[in-house]
């Protein structure tokens, strides 16, 4: 289980990894605190003010139910109080509110055919969403894009409002075993085997998704190349560096969120 989602800044190094000696209520408080502070990441850039986008995180006990920001709650206020446990029907069963009923149609879906899958974002970026309009896969024209290489899908229905399970399954089946489906006209997901991950990886997707959009015609790197250079980039321990830094960059202080 992963169980520190942040680290002191004189203990962050390129050594750092997640460490698995947590007892079931720290990792639930961890997986809380990775979503709160993914909130506040997308909000640090403007994702998200008009409510758009979710992450979601499985709780380590009760595995058919995750964990979701109440809907109401502004990004970049998110804090640990301020989510709710969501079962597989859609029912809060923990905590005072609401939550995005997409993130309910899309998510839950995702969990239940992934038992591996921790956590999962989805929000509408500015080079996200109009490339997911191209309705293709990621080109490896980008080091971000490496990271998806063999692990992206595409979901081509047009059900761009998801307000029933089927399509969230169809997203799930086109998501398959990978960590990014692009949903078509609609925008980005990523998943990741902890919180940290997935949200780390979203900004991957989204830089690639800006190169993209921004060089359309750009060099494709060659699949030979993207599968050497992937294991350097896609494990999952990349994911969880690269939202360690956007803690540190985007947020400051990771306590804000307790």
């Amino acid at each position: 289980m992963t169980v520190n989602h942040t680290l002191e800044n004189d203990s962050f190094s390129l050594g750092s990894r997640p460490r698995a000696d947590a007892t079931v209520d720290a990792e639930r408080l961890i997986r809380k605190q990775e979503t709160a502070l993914g909130y506040r990441i997308m909000a640090s850039w403007g994702w998200g003010a008009d409510g758009s986008g979710h992450i979601t995180a499985r709780d380590p006990e009760l595995t058919d139910c995750f964990w979701s920001l109440k809907y109401g709650v502004p990004f970049g206020e998110a804090n640990v109080a301020d989510l709710v446990l969501v079962n597989h029907v859609g029912e809060v069963v923990e905590g005072s509110g609401e939550i995005n009923p997409a993130a309910f149609y899309i998510h839950a879906p995702i969990h239940s055919s992934r038992s591996d899958v921790v956590g999962a974002i989805h929000t509408h970026t500015p080079y996200g969403t109009p490339f997911s309009a191209m309705a293709i896969p990621l080109p490896m024209s980008s080091q971000e894009a490496v990271a998806f290489h063999g692990l992206q899908g595409v979901y081509v229905g047009e059900e761009v409002n998801v307000t029933d399970l089927a399509t969230g399954q169809r997203i799930a089946d086109a998501l398959g075993h990978g960590r990014l489906v692009i949903m078509a006209n609609h925008g980005l997901l990523t998943v990741g085997t902890s919180v940290a991950s997935a949200i780390g990886f979203y900004l991957n997707a989204e830089r690639a998704a800006e190169v993209c959009v921004k060089v359309p015609d750009g060099r494709v790197i060659s699949s030979s190349s993207a599968t050497d250079v992937h294991p350097s980039l896609g494990d999952e321990t990349n994911g969880w560096h690269i939202f360690q830094w956007l803690v540190r960059s985007r947020v400051g202080d990771s306590t804000v969120v307790n």
